[in-house]
Protein backbone atom coordinates (compact mmCIF):
# COMPACT_ATOMS: atom_id res chain seq x y z
CA UNK A 1 0.00 0.00 0.00
CA UNK A 2 1.37 3.44 -0.96
CA UNK A 3 1.57 6.01 1.84
CA UNK A 4 0.91 9.72 1.43
CA UNK A 5 2.37 11.32 4.58
CA UNK A 6 3.37 14.54 2.81
CA UNK A 7 -0.03 15.04 1.23
CA UNK A 8 -1.80 14.43 4.53
CA UNK A 9 0.45 16.97 6.27
CA UNK A 10 -0.28 19.55 3.58
CA UNK A 11 -4.04 19.00 3.89
CA UNK A 12 -3.93 19.28 7.69
CA UNK A 13 -1.81 22.44 7.46
CA UNK A 14 -4.19 24.05 4.95
CA UNK A 15 -7.16 23.18 7.14
CA UNK A 16 -5.50 24.80 10.15
CA UNK A 17 -4.63 27.91 8.13
CA UNK A 18 -8.21 28.22 6.85
CA UNK A 19 -9.62 27.74 10.34
CA UNK A 20 -7.25 30.30 11.84
CA UNK A 21 -7.85 32.80 9.03
CA UNK A 22 -11.63 32.54 9.22
CA UNK A 23 -11.69 32.93 13.00
CA UNK A 24 -9.37 35.94 12.91
CA UNK A 25 -11.48 37.84 10.39
CA UNK A 26 -15.07 36.92 11.20
CA UNK A 27 -17.34 35.04 13.53
CA UNK A 28 -19.36 32.42 11.67
CA UNK A 29 -23.08 32.67 12.46
CA UNK A 30 -25.38 29.85 11.34
CA UNK A 31 -28.99 30.86 10.70
CA UNK A 32 -31.90 29.30 8.86
CA UNK A 33 -33.27 30.56 5.54
CA UNK A 34 -36.07 32.64 7.06
CA UNK A 35 -33.69 34.43 9.41
CA UNK A 36 -31.17 34.92 6.61
CA UNK A 37 -33.80 36.69 4.49
CA UNK A 38 -34.78 38.91 7.44
CA UNK A 39 -31.15 39.89 8.03
CA UNK A 40 -30.65 40.74 4.37
CA UNK A 41 -33.83 42.81 4.04
CA UNK A 42 -32.95 44.76 7.18
CA UNK A 43 -29.20 45.25 6.79
CA UNK A 44 -28.48 45.27 3.05
CA UNK A 45 -26.79 48.55 2.14
CA UNK A 46 -28.30 48.77 -1.36
CA UNK A 47 -31.84 48.39 -0.02
CA UNK A 48 -31.12 51.08 2.55
CA UNK A 49 -30.13 53.36 -0.32
CA UNK A 50 -33.38 52.59 -2.18
CA UNK A 51 -35.39 53.39 0.95
CA UNK A 52 -33.70 56.80 1.02
CA UNK A 53 -34.81 57.35 -2.57
CA UNK A 54 -38.35 56.59 -1.41
CA UNK A 55 -38.09 59.28 1.26
CA UNK A 56 -36.87 61.74 -1.36
CA UNK A 57 -39.85 60.88 -3.60
CA UNK A 58 -42.17 61.47 -0.66
CA UNK A 59 -40.70 64.95 -0.19
CA UNK A 60 -41.20 65.62 -3.93
CA UNK A 61 -44.96 65.54 -3.30
CA UNK A 62 -44.60 68.50 -0.95
CA UNK A 63 -42.40 70.28 -3.48
CA UNK A 64 -45.01 69.78 -6.21
CA UNK A 65 -47.67 71.25 -3.93
CA UNK A 66 -45.77 74.52 -3.54
CA UNK A 67 -47.39 77.88 -4.25
CA UNK A 68 -45.69 80.79 -5.95
CA UNK A 69 -44.24 83.36 -3.61
CA UNK A 70 -45.62 86.92 -3.66
CA UNK A 71 -43.58 89.69 -5.28
CA UNK A 72 -42.89 93.16 -3.94
CA UNK A 73 -43.75 95.79 -6.52
CA UNK A 74 -43.04 99.52 -6.50
CA UNK A 75 -43.46 102.42 -8.92
CA UNK A 76 -42.05 105.66 -7.61
CA UNK A 77 -42.07 108.77 -9.82
CA UNK A 78 -39.86 111.78 -9.13
CA UNK A 79 -39.57 115.33 -10.37
CA UNK A 80 -42.35 117.35 -12.01
CA UNK A 81 -43.95 114.20 -13.38
CA UNK A 82 -44.83 113.23 -9.82
CA UNK A 83 -47.30 116.14 -9.73
CA UNK A 84 -49.61 114.29 -12.08
CA UNK A 85 -48.83 110.64 -11.44
CA UNK A 86 -49.04 108.49 -8.38
CA UNK A 87 -46.28 106.42 -6.87
CA UNK A 88 -47.09 102.92 -5.72
CA UNK A 89 -45.62 100.29 -3.38
CA UNK A 90 -47.32 96.96 -2.83
CA UNK A 91 -47.41 93.23 -3.33
CA UNK A 92 -48.20 91.07 -6.39
CA UNK A 93 -49.47 87.52 -5.78
CA UNK A 94 -49.16 85.13 -8.79
CA UNK A 95 -51.88 82.45 -8.75
CA UNK A 96 -51.73 79.23 -10.78
CA UNK A 97 -55.08 78.17 -12.15
CA UNK A 98 -55.95 74.44 -12.30
CA UNK A 99 -52.32 73.28 -12.32
CA UNK A 100 -51.06 72.74 -8.78
CA UNK A 101 -53.42 69.85 -8.01
CA UNK A 102 -52.49 67.98 -11.19
CA UNK A 103 -48.80 68.59 -10.61
CA UNK A 104 -49.20 67.10 -7.14
CA UNK A 105 -50.83 63.99 -8.61
CA UNK A 106 -47.96 63.61 -11.06
CA UNK A 107 -45.57 63.78 -8.13
CA UNK A 108 -47.29 60.69 -6.73
CA UNK A 109 -44.26 58.96 -8.20
CA UNK A 110 -43.79 58.10 -4.55
CA UNK A 111 -46.20 55.20 -5.05
CA UNK A 112 -44.16 54.04 -8.06
CA UNK A 113 -40.94 54.23 -6.05
CA UNK A 114 -42.63 52.29 -3.27
CA UNK A 115 -43.65 49.53 -5.68
CA UNK A 116 -40.15 49.51 -7.18
CA UNK A 117 -38.74 49.10 -3.66
CA UNK A 118 -41.12 46.20 -3.02
CA UNK A 119 -39.98 44.65 -6.31
CA UNK A 120 -36.32 45.09 -5.33
CA UNK A 121 -36.99 43.49 -1.94
CA UNK A 122 -38.82 40.59 -3.61
CA UNK A 123 -36.00 39.97 -6.09
CA UNK A 124 -33.42 40.36 -3.35
CA UNK A 125 -35.21 37.75 -1.25
CA UNK A 126 -34.97 35.33 -4.19
CA UNK A 127 -31.26 36.10 -4.52
CA UNK A 128 -30.69 35.16 -0.89
CA UNK A 129 -32.76 31.99 -1.25
CA UNK A 130 -30.78 30.98 -4.33
CA UNK A 131 -27.42 31.70 -2.67
CA UNK A 132 -28.56 29.82 0.46
CA UNK A 133 -29.39 26.71 -1.54
CA UNK A 134 -26.21 27.04 -3.57
CA UNK A 135 -24.30 26.68 -0.31
CA UNK A 136 -26.37 23.66 0.71
CA UNK A 137 -25.74 22.11 -2.70
CA UNK A 138 -21.99 22.73 -2.29
CA UNK A 139 -22.12 21.30 1.25
CA UNK A 140 -23.93 18.22 -0.03
CA UNK A 141 -21.35 17.66 -2.75
CA UNK A 142 -18.58 18.12 -0.18
CA UNK A 143 -20.23 15.65 2.20
CA UNK A 144 -20.60 13.09 -0.60
CA UNK A 145 -16.96 13.51 -1.56
CA UNK A 146 -15.98 13.06 2.09
CA UNK A 147 -18.03 9.87 2.34
CA UNK A 148 -16.52 8.69 -0.91
CA UNK A 149 -13.07 9.38 0.53
CA UNK A 150 -13.91 7.17 3.50
CA UNK A 151 -15.05 4.46 1.10
CA UNK A 152 -11.82 4.52 -0.89
CA UNK A 153 -9.84 4.54 2.33
CA UNK A 154 -11.82 1.48 3.36
CA UNK A 155 -11.14 -0.14 -0.02
CA UNK A 156 -7.43 0.46 0.48
CA UNK A 157 -7.71 -1.37 3.79
CA UNK A 158 -9.81 -4.17 2.27
CA UNK A 159 -7.35 -4.77 -0.58
CA UNK A 160 -4.48 -4.71 1.89
CA UNK A 161 -6.04 -7.11 4.39
CA UNK A 162 -7.33 -9.65 1.87
CA UNK A 163 -5.27 -12.81 1.39
CA UNK A 164 -2.74 -12.53 -1.42
CA UNK A 165 -4.15 -13.45 -4.83
CA UNK A 166 -2.89 -13.04 -8.45
CA UNK A 167 -4.23 -9.50 -8.97
CA UNK A 168 -3.60 -8.41 -5.38
CA UNK A 169 -0.91 -5.83 -6.15
CA UNK A 170 -2.86 -4.29 -9.04
CA UNK A 171 -6.04 -3.95 -6.94
CA UNK A 172 -4.02 -2.46 -4.13
CA UNK A 173 -2.40 0.12 -6.45
CA UNK A 174 -5.77 0.97 -7.97
CA UNK A 175 -7.19 1.58 -4.51
CA UNK A 176 -4.27 3.84 -3.59
CA UNK A 177 -4.60 5.89 -6.79
CA UNK A 178 -8.34 6.30 -6.38
CA UNK A 179 -7.87 7.39 -2.78
CA UNK A 180 -5.38 10.07 -3.86
CA UNK A 181 -7.69 11.23 -6.66
CA UNK A 182 -10.53 11.48 -4.18
CA UNK A 183 -8.42 13.72 -1.94
CA UNK A 184 -8.22 16.14 -4.87
CA UNK A 185 -11.99 15.94 -5.39
CA UNK A 186 -12.58 16.70 -1.69
CA UNK A 187 -10.36 19.80 -1.87
CA UNK A 188 -12.17 21.04 -4.97
CA UNK A 189 -15.53 20.56 -3.27
CA UNK A 190 -14.29 22.42 -0.18
CA UNK A 191 -12.98 25.29 -2.27
CA UNK A 192 -16.29 25.59 -4.10
CA UNK A 193 -18.17 25.56 -0.79
CA UNK A 194 -16.07 28.41 0.61
CA UNK A 195 -16.66 30.37 -2.60
CA UNK A 196 -20.45 29.97 -2.25
CA UNK A 197 -20.31 31.05 1.38
CA UNK A 198 -18.51 34.25 0.47
CA UNK A 199 -20.97 34.82 -2.37
CA UNK A 200 -23.91 34.70 0.06
CA UNK A 201 -22.27 37.24 2.37
CA UNK A 202 -21.50 39.43 -0.63
CA UNK A 203 -25.22 39.40 -1.51
CA UNK A 204 -26.19 40.15 2.11
CA UNK A 205 -23.86 43.18 2.00
CA UNK A 206 -24.57 44.12 5.63
CA UNK A 207 -21.50 46.35 5.91
CA UNK A 208 -20.28 44.28 8.86
CA UNK A 209 -17.27 42.16 7.91
CA UNK A 210 -16.80 40.89 11.46
CA UNK A 211 -19.64 38.39 10.92
CA UNK A 212 -19.72 35.57 8.38
CA UNK A 213 -23.20 34.14 7.86
CA UNK A 214 -23.67 30.49 6.97
CA UNK A 215 -26.57 28.07 6.57
CA UNK A 216 -28.02 26.31 9.55
CA UNK A 217 -28.34 23.01 7.68
CA UNK A 218 -25.31 20.96 6.68
CA UNK A 219 -26.81 19.35 3.56
CA UNK A 220 -29.38 19.86 0.85
CA UNK A 221 -30.69 16.39 1.50
CA UNK A 222 -33.73 16.75 3.71
CA UNK A 223 -37.35 17.84 3.83
CA UNK A 224 -38.23 21.16 2.26
CA UNK A 225 -41.64 22.75 1.92
CA UNK A 226 -41.32 23.29 -1.82
CA UNK A 227 -40.95 19.52 -2.29
CA UNK A 228 -44.50 19.04 -1.00
CA UNK A 229 -46.21 21.68 -3.14
CA UNK A 230 -49.41 20.58 -4.80
CA UNK A 231 -49.73 22.83 -7.81
CA UNK A 232 -53.19 24.33 -8.35
CA UNK A 233 -54.68 24.86 -11.80
CA UNK A 234 -52.71 27.17 -14.05
CA UNK A 235 -55.61 29.64 -14.31
CA UNK A 236 -55.48 30.16 -10.56
CA UNK A 237 -51.76 30.97 -10.62
CA UNK A 238 -52.21 33.31 -13.59
CA UNK A 239 -54.88 35.24 -11.73
CA UNK A 240 -52.55 35.70 -8.74
CA UNK A 241 -49.61 36.64 -10.99
CA UNK A 242 -51.56 39.35 -12.83
CA UNK A 243 -52.64 40.75 -9.47
CA UNK A 244 -49.20 40.70 -7.82
CA UNK A 245 -46.75 41.19 -10.69
CA UNK A 246 -44.61 44.22 -9.93
CA UNK A 247 -44.12 45.03 -13.62
CA UNK A 248 -47.89 45.15 -14.10
CA UNK A 249 -48.35 47.29 -11.00
CA UNK A 250 -45.65 49.73 -12.08
CA UNK A 251 -47.08 49.85 -15.61
CA UNK A 252 -50.55 50.74 -14.27
CA UNK A 253 -49.06 53.51 -12.14
CA UNK A 254 -47.07 54.83 -15.11
CA UNK A 255 -50.26 54.96 -17.19
CA UNK A 256 -52.00 56.95 -14.46
CA UNK A 257 -49.04 59.30 -14.24
CA UNK A 258 -48.98 59.76 -18.03
CA UNK A 259 -52.70 60.58 -18.03
CA UNK A 260 -52.08 63.31 -15.46
CA UNK A 261 -49.22 64.61 -17.62
CA UNK A 262 -51.64 65.01 -20.51
CA UNK A 263 -54.08 66.84 -18.22
CA UNK A 264 -51.34 69.16 -16.96
CA UNK A 265 -50.21 70.09 -20.46
CA UNK A 266 -53.79 70.87 -21.45
CA UNK A 267 -54.25 73.02 -18.35
CA UNK A 268 -51.15 75.00 -19.23
CA UNK A 269 -53.48 76.71 -21.72
CA UNK A 270 -55.52 78.05 -18.83
CA UNK A 271 -54.18 81.58 -18.09
CA UNK A 272 -52.58 82.16 -14.72
CA UNK A 273 -53.53 85.36 -12.94
CA UNK A 274 -51.83 87.91 -10.73
CA UNK A 275 -53.47 90.05 -8.05
CA UNK A 276 -51.73 93.20 -6.84
CA UNK A 277 -52.44 95.74 -4.12
CA UNK A 278 -50.73 98.31 -1.93
CA UNK A 279 -50.26 101.96 -1.07
CA UNK A 280 -50.34 104.81 -3.61
CA UNK A 281 -49.53 108.48 -3.17
CA UNK A 282 -49.18 111.62 -5.28
CA UNK A 283 -47.52 114.97 -4.68
CA UNK A 284 -49.39 118.29 -5.33
CA UNK A 285 -47.79 121.73 -5.50
CA UNK A 286 -50.78 123.60 -3.98
CA UNK A 287 -51.51 121.11 -1.21
CA UNK A 288 -49.75 121.10 2.14
CA UNK A 289 -49.71 117.32 2.17
CA UNK A 290 -49.39 114.60 -0.46
CA UNK A 291 -52.49 112.76 -1.59
CA UNK A 292 -52.45 109.18 -0.24
CA UNK A 293 -54.54 106.09 -0.99
CA UNK A 294 -54.38 102.54 -2.23
CA UNK A 295 -54.23 100.65 -5.48
CA UNK A 296 -55.37 97.27 -6.71
CA UNK A 297 -54.23 95.46 -9.81
CA UNK A 298 -55.02 92.41 -11.85
CA UNK A 299 -52.95 90.56 -14.47
CA UNK A 300 -53.29 87.52 -16.69
CA UNK A 301 -50.84 85.70 -18.95
CA UNK A 302 -52.29 84.73 -22.31
CA UNK A 303 -51.02 81.55 -24.08
CA UNK A 304 -51.39 83.05 -27.54
CA UNK A 305 -47.92 82.92 -29.03
CA UNK A 306 -47.43 79.37 -27.71
CA UNK A 307 -50.49 77.23 -26.97
CA UNK A 308 -48.70 74.08 -25.68
CA UNK A 309 -49.96 71.85 -28.53
CA UNK A 310 -46.55 70.10 -28.98
CA UNK A 311 -46.39 69.44 -25.21
CA UNK A 312 -49.86 67.90 -25.27
CA UNK A 313 -49.01 65.71 -28.28
CA UNK A 314 -45.80 64.52 -26.62
CA UNK A 315 -47.62 63.66 -23.38
CA UNK A 316 -50.24 61.70 -25.35
CA UNK A 317 -47.49 59.76 -27.15
CA UNK A 318 -45.98 58.75 -23.79
CA UNK A 319 -49.43 57.77 -22.55
CA UNK A 320 -49.98 55.46 -25.53
CA UNK A 321 -46.47 54.06 -25.14
CA UNK A 322 -47.14 53.15 -21.50
CA UNK A 323 -50.39 51.44 -22.49
CA UNK A 324 -48.55 49.40 -25.14
CA UNK A 325 -45.84 48.49 -22.63
CA UNK A 326 -48.47 47.36 -20.17
CA UNK A 327 -49.99 44.97 -22.71
CA UNK A 328 -46.56 43.70 -23.67
CA UNK A 329 -45.65 42.99 -20.04
CA UNK A 330 -48.92 41.12 -19.53
CA UNK A 331 -48.42 38.93 -22.61
CA UNK A 332 -44.81 38.23 -21.68
CA UNK A 333 -45.82 37.39 -18.12
CA UNK A 334 -48.40 34.87 -19.28
CA UNK A 335 -45.96 33.09 -21.61
CA UNK A 336 -43.20 33.10 -18.97
CA UNK A 337 -45.61 31.84 -16.32
CA UNK A 338 -46.81 29.00 -18.55
CA UNK A 339 -43.23 28.01 -19.28
CA UNK A 340 -42.13 28.03 -15.64
CA UNK A 341 -45.36 26.34 -14.52
CA UNK A 342 -44.64 23.36 -16.77
CA UNK A 343 -40.95 23.30 -15.84
CA UNK A 344 -41.86 23.13 -12.17
CA UNK A 345 -44.53 20.48 -12.75
CA UNK A 346 -42.21 18.12 -14.62
CA UNK A 347 -39.34 18.93 -12.27
CA UNK A 348 -41.52 17.72 -9.38
CA UNK A 349 -42.15 14.46 -11.24
CA UNK A 350 -38.41 14.06 -11.83
CA UNK A 351 -37.82 14.42 -8.10
CA UNK A 352 -40.01 11.39 -7.42
CA UNK A 353 -38.13 9.34 -10.02
CA UNK A 354 -34.77 10.47 -8.59
CA UNK A 355 -35.74 9.41 -5.06
CA UNK A 356 -36.52 5.87 -6.26
CA UNK A 357 -33.29 5.66 -8.29
CA UNK A 358 -31.24 6.85 -5.30
CA UNK A 359 -32.73 4.21 -3.02
CA UNK A 360 -32.08 1.42 -5.54
CA UNK A 361 -28.52 2.62 -6.21
CA UNK A 362 -27.65 2.65 -2.50
CA UNK A 363 -28.91 -0.92 -2.22
CA UNK A 364 -26.71 -1.99 -5.16
CA UNK A 365 -23.58 -0.54 -3.53
CA UNK A 366 -24.39 -2.28 -0.26
CA UNK A 367 -24.85 -5.67 -1.96
CA UNK A 368 -21.76 -5.16 -4.15
CA UNK A 369 -19.53 -4.36 -1.15
CA UNK A 370 -20.73 -7.43 0.73
CA UNK A 371 -20.18 -9.56 -2.39
CA UNK A 372 -16.60 -8.32 -2.86
CA UNK A 373 -15.73 -9.02 0.80
CA UNK A 374 -17.07 -12.55 0.38
CA UNK A 375 -15.18 -12.98 -2.91
CA UNK A 376 -18.33 -13.26 -5.04
CA UNK A 377 -17.46 -10.33 -7.34
CA UNK A 378 -14.30 -8.47 -8.39
CA UNK A 379 -12.89 -5.19 -7.17
CA UNK A 380 -13.58 -3.67 -10.60
CA UNK A 381 -17.29 -4.51 -10.25
CA UNK A 382 -17.34 -2.85 -6.85
CA UNK A 383 -15.70 0.34 -8.18
CA UNK A 384 -18.07 0.44 -11.16
CA UNK A 385 -21.09 0.18 -8.85
CA UNK A 386 -19.67 2.80 -6.50
CA UNK A 387 -18.97 5.19 -9.38
CA UNK A 388 -22.47 4.57 -10.64
CA UNK A 389 -23.86 5.45 -7.21
CA UNK A 390 -21.75 8.62 -7.19
CA UNK A 391 -23.34 9.65 -10.48
CA UNK A 392 -26.79 8.87 -9.13
CA UNK A 393 -26.13 10.98 -6.04
CA UNK A 394 -24.87 13.84 -8.18
CA UNK A 395 -27.90 13.56 -10.46
CA UNK A 396 -30.22 13.56 -7.45
CA UNK A 397 -28.60 16.68 -6.00
CA UNK A 398 -28.69 18.39 -9.40
CA UNK A 399 -32.35 17.47 -9.82
CA UNK A 400 -33.18 18.77 -6.34
CA UNK A 401 -31.19 21.94 -6.91
CA UNK A 402 -32.84 22.55 -10.28
CA UNK A 403 -36.26 21.87 -8.81
CA UNK A 404 -35.65 24.60 -6.27
CA UNK A 405 -34.56 26.95 -9.06
CA UNK A 406 -37.81 26.22 -10.91
CA UNK A 407 -39.65 27.10 -7.70
CA UNK A 408 -37.79 30.44 -7.50
CA UNK A 409 -38.55 31.22 -11.15
CA UNK A 410 -42.23 30.59 -10.55
CA UNK A 411 -42.18 32.89 -7.50
CA UNK A 412 -40.44 35.55 -9.59
CA UNK A 413 -43.21 35.44 -12.18
CA UNK A 414 -46.00 35.55 -9.61
CA UNK A 415 -44.63 38.42 -7.56
CA UNK A 416 -45.26 36.45 -4.35
CA UNK A 417 -44.42 33.19 -2.64
CA UNK A 418 -47.32 30.88 -3.47
CA UNK A 419 -46.41 28.71 -0.48
CA UNK A 420 -47.69 31.50 1.75
CA UNK A 421 -50.22 33.21 -0.52
CA UNK A 422 -53.72 32.83 0.93
CA UNK A 423 -55.42 33.66 -2.38
CA UNK A 424 -54.32 30.38 -4.00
Amino acid sequence: MIKYPCMKKIIITLALILTTTNSSFANVVNVDLSKMVDIGLKENCELKSKRMELKAAEIDIKIANKMKNPEIQSNIVMGNVALGNSSQAGVVLPIEVLKRGVRKKIAQEYSIKKTELEQAEHNYKLQIMQAYFDILYAKSVYNIQEERLKLFKNLVQITTDKPKYPSYEIDNLKADIQYAQQLIAVNRAKSNLISKQFELNKILNTGNDSVMYDTKESTLLGQWDFLNIKLPEYSSLEKIALKNSFLIKISDKNITKAQEEVTLQKRNRVPDISIAGGYAWQSHQHAPNDYGGAFVGFGMDLPILYNYTPDIMKAQVFLERNKVNRKAYEYQLKYELKKDYNIFKYSAENMEHSKKILEDSAKIVELSTQGYIKGKNSYTDLVINENGHQEVLSQYLTTLHRHFYSYLELIQDMGCDFLTNEDI
